[in-house]
C-alpha cells in the first residue's frame, strides 16, 4: 500500500470514527443489546451500522448527498425511524434480563440484532446528516480517487469502534449482579424511548 493509499484509507477510518464515536441512538441500541443478550449481539449491531455507513460512503463517492433524499423523505424516515425507536424500548423494557441471556437466546440472536439495526440504520436520518457533514471536512478530492480504500477506511473505523463498545460493555456485564444488569438494561430501554421521542417530535414540528 502506498503513502496516498495509505492517506485514503485513514480519511477513511476518520470518517468512520466521526460518525460512530459519539454516542446516539445506534450506540445506545448496541449497548442495549449487548447487555440483554450478550457479545455477539453487540457485535451484531455494529456490524450492522459499519454496513449502514459502508452504503453511505459508496453514495457519497458516486457524488449524492441528504440534498438528493429531498426534506419531505428526511422527515417521513425521522417518523419511521423514531417508530422503530419506540419498538426497541418497548421490548428492552419489558424483557427480564439474566446473566443467563445469550445462552438461552440461541445462535439466532445476532442475526435479529444485526437485521434490526440495519433496519434501523438506514431510516435514521441522523445517520445521514452526521455520515455526510464528516465525509467531506475530512477527505479530499485526491481521496476520492481510491474510492474503494476510502469507503474500506468507513467501515474499519465504525467497525472498530463498535467493537471496543460492545466488549467493552461485555466485561461489565460480567461483573455485575442480574438486577443490576436488568435496571441498567431498562434504564437503556428508557433512553431508546426519549431518543425516539425527540426525533419524533422534531419531524413534526
Amino acid at each position: 500500500m502506498t503513502h496516498v493509499s495509505l492517506a485514503t484509507f485513514l480519511a477513511g477510518i476518520g470518517v468512520g470514527l466521526a460518525v460512530a464515536v459519539p454516542i446516539g441512538p445506534m450506540g445506545i441500541l448496541c449497548i442495549q443489546q449487548t447487555l440483554a443478550f450478550g457479545l455477539a449481539a453487540g457485535l451484531a449491531t455494529g456490524l450492522a451500522a459499519a454496513t449502514v455507513q459502508m452504503t453511505y460512503g459508496l453514495i457519497a463517492v458516486l457524488g449524492f448527498g441528504p440534498a438528493a433524499i429531498g426534506g419531505a423523505a428526511m422527515s417521513a424516515l425521522a417518523v419511521v425511524s423514531a417508530v422503530l425507536l419506540f419498538w426497541f424500548a418497548y421490548r428492552a423494557i419489558r424483557r427480564d434480563v439474566t446473566l443467563a441471556g445469550p445462552a438461552a437466546c440461541g445462535p439466532a440472536r445476532p442475526t435479529r440484532s444485526y437485521r434490526d439495526a440495519l433496519t434501523f440504520g438506514f431510516a435514521n436520518p441522523l445517520t445521514v446528516v452526521l455520515f455526510f457533514a464528516a465525509f467531506p471536512a475530512l477527505t479530499s478530492a485526491e481521496d476520492l480517487v481510491e474510492a474503494p480504500l476510502l469507503v474500506g477506511g468507513v467501515f474499519t473505523g465504525v467497525a472498530g469502534w463498535y467493537l471496543a463498545l460492545s466488549t467493552a460493555v461485555a466485561v461489565l456485564r460480567g461483573r455485575v449482579s442480574g438486577r443490576a444488569l436488568n435496571l441498567v438494561n431498562k434504564a437503556a430501554g428508557l433512553m431508546l424511548a426519549v431518543l425516539g421521542s425527540l426525533m419524533l417530535a422534531n419531524a413534526l414540528s
